[in-house]
């Protein structure tokens, strides 16, 4: 059985501190003493993902200051189905939630036409709450099909929330027309296309001046969203997609478990509206990482991945539980009532419309 999402709640219950987790933010850690020798061993671990990284043709990159149970998940993911993988950033200290897309930057200036050739797809993915599901090859033909790679495109997740700031949703729906799945507004996780494009568009992210200026101290998603925002204030429409129908990315910051599992020799989920059987899943926000756990558990990921438990204890963890651990109510702290975010949004970007509705009749 699945494990239900807990109750809409005035308040989160608190546990011990033996549940508790390090504070984080997309992949990285605010400043705290490390153990050195989990360090080391995160920085071994990283090496041998980047030197098995030249054997693949698509190559995943992730950036994140510390390793996490869920950034060997995610490694152990990729080299089980074909892709390459290289962490950037490790051991760095956090300066802002916005570093994120500076160590993109950098990184994809220093792999792309070295280790990674320019026209080879790339994926950025968050490195605490992602895993890969389906194998490389399958992940080149669903992007060749889709036109991402001859079109020197550049392919992003989509969320249900347009976060972090809800007013923005009419904006963004308006440069999303036509869209007729819940899925209509980028999330910064998962960002996927050729090399040359995923470069270009991070230097253009980090070191443009559509949006405003960037630093570190900025939210890398809103960032996203105002860039795209702003050239097409330019009259330029960058060329940028969402995948809307969920045929490689699953952004699991939903009110409901909207997919199905499939339990087979290489265990797969299928999103239940689009029928998309996607490549990536994201547990982004608590929602999320709910819904990750649930995915570790009932797919039997550990197993799969052939992960001994010993080999994850040895890090900290950045979901709810452990990967692999079976999440409850009690779990959910620090969190707001399960529905929340969901009533809080549509309350806010229908008031943005009726705004918008009386600045054009006045």
């Amino acid at each position: 059985m699945l494990t239900s999402a807990p109750l809409a709640r005035g308040a989160a219950r608190a546990l011990g501190a033996a549940a508790l987790r390090p504070s984080s933010h997309r992949g990285f850690a605010f400043p705290r003493g490390a153990p050195r020798a989990r360090q080391r061993r995160a920085l071994a671990l990283a090496a041998l993902g980047g030197a098995a990284a030249r054997r693949s043709a698509v190559h995943v990159v992730s950036a994140c200051n510390e390793y996490r149970q869920e950034t060997l998940v995610l490694e152990r993911s990729a080299e089980k189905h074909g892709y390459s993988f290289h962490v950037v950033g490790l051991g760095q200290p956090f300066t802002g939630v916005g570093m994120k897309l500076f160590l993109y930057d950098k990184a994809l200036k220093e792999l792309v036409g070295r280790q990674i050739p320019a026209n080879e797809p790339v994926l950025l993915l968050d490195a605490w709450d992602t895993i890969l599901l389906g194998p490389a090859e399958e992940f080149a033909e669903k992007l060749h099909s889709m036109g991402v790679l001859s079109d020197n495109l550049v392919l992003c997740g989509a969320d249900r929330i347009c976060a972090p700031e809800y007013k923005l949703a009419p904006k963004m729906e308006r440069y999303f027309p036509g869209i007729r799945t819940p899925w209509r507004y980028p999330n910064s996780g998962c960002i996927t296309g050729t090399g040359a494009a995923v470069t270009a568009f991070m230097h253009g992210l980090v070191h443009g001046t559509e949006g405003g200026s960037y630093s570190d101290q900025d939210d890398d998603q809103l960032r996203v969203q105002e860039f795209l925002l702003n050239w097409q204030a330019l009259g330029v429409r960058y060329p940028f997609r969402l995948d809307h129908e969920c045929q490689i990315f699953q952004n699991m910051g939903e009110p409901y478990c909207g997919w199905d599992f499939e339990r087979r020799e290489s265990p797969r989920l299928r999103n239940s509206s689009t029928g998309h059987r996607f490549l990536v899943a994201h547990g982004c926000g608590g929602h999320g990482r709910w819904f990750l756990s649930d995915v570790y558990r009932e797919l039997e990921l550990l197993e799969f991945l052939q992960l001994d438990p010993q080999e994850l204890a040895s890090l900290p963890y950045a979901g709810l539980v452990p990967p692999g651990a079976k999440v409850t109510e009690e779990h959910w702290v620090d969190q707001p009532p399960w529905d929340f975010p969901f009533q809080a949004f549509e309350v806010i970007r229908n008031a943005t419309l009726r705004e918008e509705a009386m600045d054009e009749s006045g």
